[in-house]
């Protein structure tokens, strides 16, 4: 094996274990039921295209879903409850993305707000911090939501739901995408970027400029079929996984 073909075979495996990392994803259940019936196909197509799903249950939400139905549901033994986690390491370990199929309105305004005082908040919070995509659907936080509509919680001042309205945004702000519980498989295999393959010419060195607040792994991974140098805003924040992976995949990183 020559010089070039070690190098192409270091970038294939390189590609490999990120790839299969990129389709490891965390599931966090928090404690709202509504949208969870419509989480579960969208979650049922991600284990039939192959994906590993983690999953979290707050301790709300083993009250609310319990521990039996999600594991009925997903046909799953993996499931870890918020009560019994000692180490966040297993929970972190090789994940490429965050899916939240129910979240609270609790834990929405407690996220906005950088409030981080339970387990589920503070895997949130380590997922913001180091770039990792974290997709949520917002049937549960909605105070809009046509199913509280029909239960009769339409009485909310306007001044709440207002309110309420700005911590979704500011969600969104912080890069979490939300959607629509029958959206979150389109929205995490579109999240899902391909991976260029290694047999590009490794002469190419065309820029490629990102403008993000906060630069991910899944913008480094973006960049290598772009380009091998990366140009970033002097403000752009750089996460550790970004520069790690960064580094595996021979990208420059340009920040003037």
């Amino acid at each position: 094996m020559n010089g070039n073909e070690a190098l192409n075979w270091i970038i294939d495996e390189v590609i490999r274990r990120l790839e299969a990392r990129r389709k490891t994803a965390l599931v966090i259940f928090t404690g709202a039921a509504i949208g969870f019936q419509e989480s579960v196909p969208q979650l049922k197509g991600l284990l039939a295209e192959g994906w590993n799903l983690k999953v979290l249950l707050s301790n709300s939400a083993e009250y609310v879903l319990t521990t039996q139905l999600i594991k009925e549901q997903l046909n799953t033994k993996e499931v870890y409850l918020e009560r019994d986690v000692k180490g966040l390491n297993d929970l972190y370990k090789d994940i490429g993305q965050m899916i939240i199929p129910t979240l609270t309105l609790n834990t929405a305004v407690k996220i906005a707000l950088g409030i981080a005082d339970t387990l589920t908040t503070n895997v949130v919070a380590h997922g913001l911090m180091e770039g990792i995509p974290i997709i949520a659907a917002k049937d549960g936080c909605d105070l809009k939501n046509p199913t509280r509509l029909q239960l009769g919680m339409d009485k909310t001042p306007t001044a709440y739901l207002t309110k309420m309205e700005q911590h979704l945004n500011t969600l969104e702000d912080y890069g979490i995408r939300l959607v629509k519980a029958s959206q979150l498989y389109s929205a995490v295999t579109k999240n899902h970027i391909a991976i260029s393959s290694s047999k590009q010419s490794q002469e190419q060195q065309a820029v490629h400029t990102v403008t993000k607040r906060v630069l991910s792994r899944a913008d480094i991974i973006e960049a290598k079929s772009m380009g091998n140098v990366l140009q970033v805003s002097p403000t752009t924040i750089i996460t550790s996984l970004a520069r790690d992976t960064a580094k595996e995949l021979d990208i420059r990183i340009i920040q003037e």
